[in-house]
């Protein structure tokens, strides 16, 4: 008996032990991965939305990676593909997509219902790249739409109110279905989407973000649900055993890592080019700012975990208790100054040459005096 508990307690000891190793950057690993990128060139001609996005603008853009599962590239490959593209011009930010679909169906026609309890593609903006005050576009194949403005993401306990009234206003949005839609019999090739945003839209104040050389943060969700049909020949989300409806895909552009959208520190980045597309082209960079800030949502992470665990944050840095493979992503020349109460902190990252980088309990990341895109 006695062998037994010692093999026991040193067996238990050694996972202990492992977990108490585990580096905030391996923990957390699936949600640091480098968002994707894409450069945003100007449209070249006139857009018109039909739902058919075949101008010459639309056939020179470049289309993203095909999307994945929204928990990591190590996912199971969609079932069907999905890829978007966008351009841009002085008065919207444009987006379409082509989503491959054997089995075209959707139920919902009045604006601003649950459209994600059909299959649907979602457009995620935020604007200025700070983590709050964000938009998402959501349509099903009937182009039905529900569209919102967050304040802050729903992981934030204090938030104020989601604005489900928010209506884009001036929204441009068409979709086509290559098949016949709600038509059980035969097999469809899929649908697309196309979409003008108005820059007044995602503008706030007087503020214009769609202006060369910006970066907003983009991304795109597609909602794919297992179906059955009921006893009229309808389609209908498909149950389980149980009685309950079966658990839905969601595939995207860059992965957020867990199953939750609203984490827009994990979107992509969008450059807005002053190219017209297909005239010339440029590579892409992400913004200087992007490694001090994947670094401060690491410890964002660990301030969320400690809390849910003993109601009270990190007030320093040694309690991070950070290894050598976290401060591997610190970037050089930078140190970290955090304030912390039981219940709020601002945790800020000072650069040598006197650059303010700070994130807050609420996810709220920005560059201090600087209220324009985080650079």
């Amino acid at each position: 008996m006695k062998r037994i508990f010692l093999i026991f307690f040193a067996v238990t000891l050694g996972f202990y032990t492992q977990l108490q190793g585990q580096s905030l950057s391996e923990r957390f690993a699936s949600m640091l991965t480098l968002p994707k990128g894409y450069i945003c060139y100007r449209t070249a001609d006139s857009i018109h939305i039909d739902g058919l996005p075949d101008e010459d603008s639309w056939k020179k853009a470049q289309a993203t990676d095909a999307f994945v599962d929204i928990s990591g590239f190590d996912f199971p490959t969609p079932r069907y593909r999905t890829t978007a593209k966008m351009l841009w011009d002085d008065k919207y930010l444009y987006v379409s997509a082509e989503l491959e679909e054997p089995h075209i169906w959707a139920n919902l026609h009045l604006r601003d219902t649950i459209v994600f309890y059909d299959n649907d593609f979602e457009v995620f903006i935020d604007p200025i790249g700070e983590g709050h005050n964000y938009f998402e576009i959501e349509t099903n194949a009937l182009g039905t739409v529900f569209d919102l403005a967050l304040e802050k993401p729903y992981r934030v306990s204090n938030r104020t109110f989601v604005q489900f009234q928010w209506n884009c206003p001036g929204l441009k949005l068409a979709t086509h279905c290559n098949g016949k839609i709600n038509d059980p019999n035969g097999i469809d090739q899929g649908w697309t989407v196309e979409m003008a945003i108005p820059r007044e839209a995602i503008a706030s104040e007087f503020d214009n973000y769609l202006k060369a050389g910006n970066w907003l943060r983009i991304d795109f969700s597609r909602v794919e649900w297992q179906y059955e049909l009921d006893s009229t020949g309808k389609y209908t989300r498909k149950k389980g055993a149980e009685g309950k409806f079966l658990p839905e895909d969601n595939w995207v552009w860059t992965p957020t890592g867990k199953i939750a959208m609203h984490m827009p520190e994990r979107w992509s980045y969008l450059y807005l080019s002053d190219k017209k597309v297909g005239h010339d082209t440029e590579t892409f960079r992400y913004p200087d700012s992007q490694p001090i800030c994947q670094f401060l949502w690491m410890l964002f992470y660990a301030q969320e975990e400690q809390y849910a665990k003993n109601h009270s944050y990190f007030k320093s840095l040694v309690d991070f208790k950070l290894q050598k493979k976290d401060l591997k992503l610190l970037p050089a020349g930078y140190r970290i100054q955090i304030e912390a109460t039981s219940h709020t902190y601002e945790m800020t990252a000072f650069s040598a040459d006197g650059k303010q980088y700070v994130i807050d309990e609420s996810g709220c990341c920005f560059k201090r005096n600087n209220n324009q895109n985080i650079k």
